[in-house]
């Protein structure tokens, strides 16, 4: 928590910061880049003007400057696309440093450009098309997803360790198990019942059935990407549009499957496919009598469970 705290502070200041850059701000940016692209690392608007004193030249000095280079670089005498745009690109320098911006131009250039000017800039200098935005937007809520099912996992995981370390602190005040090697009931404060066991394992009764479910911290699943949207929406894209009409070759143990359930049908002597029991029912059982811990994650998915 405190590390997303922290992240968002961050942001909020870095939203700040360059939501004071101006649209000349970003103008300038954007002519210094073009320049340096196109003329070379290390350009500046008074070195493309031919000016030697920089930025103390005089309103005077960069006009002359302006005029000498607009003979020079004037599309009547070049006549390539580049030539054009070099022109236009002399124009709004001159305009540049002979207003008030100027000294805004000096103190970039003194102080150094920024490396990151803005979503806006950007977004103006590269104009990505809508399927780009959808898939930028697409990336980044799968990483908020799994960093949401990480967290959520990880609570999870800690929640379930405090109920089985606050058990067994109950059940064994001095730190080690019966000498008896016998079981313990201990009563939780919201009302569940436990069993801790010599070997230190713990067990939630269900008081529905009187049945007992281990708790197990390395039986809870972990993040995963597949469970995210970046897999999660294309399955279900699929599943609602051409699964039902595109149809792959069944795999071999696919068939091997519906051979052995006609085989069964055959012994029992029914069309109905034989009914199948034992861990699949385990892992639908929930228990009754409400939640803990997530119903401890179904108790691990229901895959321990010790009938008293």
């Amino acid at each position: 928590m405190r590390l997303l705290f922290l992240f968002l502070v961050l942001t909020f200041l870095c939203s700040t910061a360059v939501a004071a850059w101006s649209e000349k701000d970003h103008e300038i940016f954007r002519l210094q880049e073009e320049l340096e692209k196109y003329e070379g690392r290390g350009t500046t608007f008074y070195s493309f003007l031919e000016l030697e004193n920089g930025p103390r030249s005089t309103p005077d000095q960069i006009t002359k400057a302006y005029r000498k280079r607009s003979r020079q670089l004037h599309p009547d005498k070049n006549t390539s696309k580049e030539a054009t745009n070099r022109f236009a690109r002399l124009g709004l320098i001159a305009n540049i440093l002979r207003g008030p911006e100027k000294e805004r131009y000096d103190f970039f250039l003194q102080k150094g450009f920024p490396r990151w000017k803005g979503t806006g800039y950007y977004y103006a200098r590269f104009r990505p098309g809508l399927f780009t935005v959808v898939v930028f937007l697409y990336l980044i809520g799968s990483g908020a997803h799994y960093l949401i099912l990480s967290i959520t996992a990880n609570n999870e995981r800690s929640r379930m360790q405090r109920y089985i370390s606050e058990c067994k602190a109950q059940a064994w005040p001095n730190g080690l198990p019966p000498a008896d090697s016998s079981k313990r009931k201990v009563m939780y404060e919201n009302g569940k019942v436990f069993m801790v066991y010599p070997d230190g394992t713990v067990w939630i009764v269900d008081s529905a059935t009187n049945e007992e479910y281990m708790l197990d911290v390395t039986e809870l699943e972990f993040a995963s990407w597949r469970k995210t949207m970046l897999f999660r929406l294309p399955i279900w894209l699929w599943g609602i549009s051409l699964e039902r009409y595109i149809k792959f070759p069944e795999k071999e143990e696919h068939k091997l499957l519906k051979k052995t359930h006609k085989m069964l049908q055959a012994t029992n002597g029914t069309e109905e496919p034989a009914k199948w029991s034992g861990q699949d029912d385990i892992k639908k059982k929930v228990l009754g009598d409400g939640k803990v811990v997530g119903q401890a994650s179904n108790i691990a998915g229901g895959r321990r469970r010790r009938r008293k």
